[in-house]
């Protein structure tokens, strides 16, 4: 790659890939009534498909990373998509719960690698000046996950079956396999600098422990409610087929976040997560006490408009407190969103078997303030010594 020019087409692919990625990990939040019915089994349990998800994610991130960091992103990154097509395939054919589980442990795997080379392999393509930028691009695959994704597969599910739902996810992503290793460049491998040792040291940052730490206090109080989010807004009033429709609104509003995540990555992404982090809280505030139907679906706008800044501006930041390794900086966030997305549906789950909806989203209001704490804590650390600011190193062929 020359000069500053972005390579949009292979950005454009990966960001792709990742709204799959993003509907594979939650597809079952939309489907969780329809599911368990199929499955024989109840809406709590159904919730492990979700959180046994994530607690293979955030187990096996940073042991993944450590191992593949020097092989070509390329290749890893289609091997990680097959893994993806042929985990929804088989929990698409799945004829029980426990079959589905092990279809779903699978499935994590696959996830905690792809999310720890994804970024890695944009920001290895760009200037490091516009790393910031290639991650909001790549990150759209995101926030359109949770607007078109989440609730077009509950769209599916309920009128096809679930099973469809997860079917159709599996051939697109074999489809994009291919499309990757075509469009994709080729890269050599990561920094000869990276493996278990490094990621020892950034492990052992200050700044990146706070930002960790600050990672799964906000991502559960994010998926305390969120998981169940179906049941939280049946109780406020709306219809059952009106969820859908809200969930599209939540997505629309996370495009919009991600776009204003996209603006200030690059330059403020502290103040910027710290602001995206309040107005998920106070959106959850409102959605725990105000108890009308246009209450909740304004407070689902302001968690989805904030929610979607997150992934980019939590990138971003961590990208900052260990410049010099990506690779790694990105495998422990990964690590830490999913210690929070199985902390927060298990959390939720038991919640909601001894109190009303509200109170998951009132706890998630009191998650994300603490976690505004944390993230300040960790900005106001000094920076990395210069020796460690290279970003990434210059893109193969350069």
């Amino acid at each position: 790659m020359t000069g500053s020019r972005l390579p949009v087409a292979a950005l454009a692919v990966m960001a792709a890939c990742v709204f799959f990625a993003i509907t594979t990990e939650v597809l079952p939040v939309g489907l969780l009534p329809v599911i368990g019915r199929g499955l024989g089994t109840d809406e709590s349990r159904t919730g492990l498909l979700v959180s046994g998800y994530a607690v293979v994610v955030a187990a096996t991130s940073i042991p993944l990373t450590a191992l593949t960091v020097r092989w070509p992103r390329r290749r890893v990154l289609c091997v990680l998509l097959l893994g993806y097509a042929a985990a929804n395939a088989a929990t698409a054919a799945a004829g029980d719960f426990w079959t589905a589980l092990v279809a779903r442990l699978l499935g994590g795997v696959a996830h905690a690698g792809f999310f720890s080379v994804v970024f890695a392999a944009a920001i290895s393509m760009v200037p490091t000046e516009r790393a910031g930028r290639a991650v909001a691009i790549v990150s759209a695959g995101n926030a359109l996950g949770l607007a078109a994704g989440i609730p077009l597969g509950t769209a599916v599910g309920t009128a096809l079956g679930w099973r469809w739902a997860f079917a159709c996810c599996a051939a697109v992503l074999l489809l994009l396999a291919v499309v990757a290793l075509l469009v994709v460049p080729a890269d050599g491998p990561a920094r000869s600098g990276t493996g278990p040792a490094p990621m020892r040291d950034v492990l052992r940052r200050r700044p990146m422990q706070l930002v960790a730490a600050a990672v799964v206090v906000v991502t559960l109080g994010h998926y305390t409610p969120y998981t169940y989010i179906s049941p939280l807004l049946l109780h406020r009033g709306v219809d059952l087929y009106d969820v859908g429709l809200v969930l599209f609104g939540y997505g629309a509003a996370g495009v919009v976040g991600l776009v204003l995540a996209g603006v200030v990555a690059d330059r403020h992404p502290r103040a910027g997560l710290q602001s995206a982090v309040l107005v998920l809280s106070a959106s959850l505030l409102v959605l725990a006490v105000w108890g009308t139907i246009g209450g909740a679906v304004a407070a689902v706008l302001g968690w989805g408009l904030a929610f979607g800044a997150l992934p980019t501006l939590i990138q971003s930041v961590a990208l900052t407190a260990s410049p010099r390794f990506p690779d790694a900086a990105t495998a422990v966030v990964n690590a830490t969103f999913n210690v929070g997305i199985a902390g927060g549906a298990f959390l939720g789950g038991r919640e909601l078997l001894v109190a009303a909806p509200p109170v998951l989203a009132l706890t998630g209001a009191g998650l994300g303030a603490l976690s505004v704490l944390l993230f300040r804590r960790a900005a106001g650390l000094p920076p990395p010594t210069p020796a460690a600011t290279p970003l990434v190193p210059p893109p193969a062929g350069s």
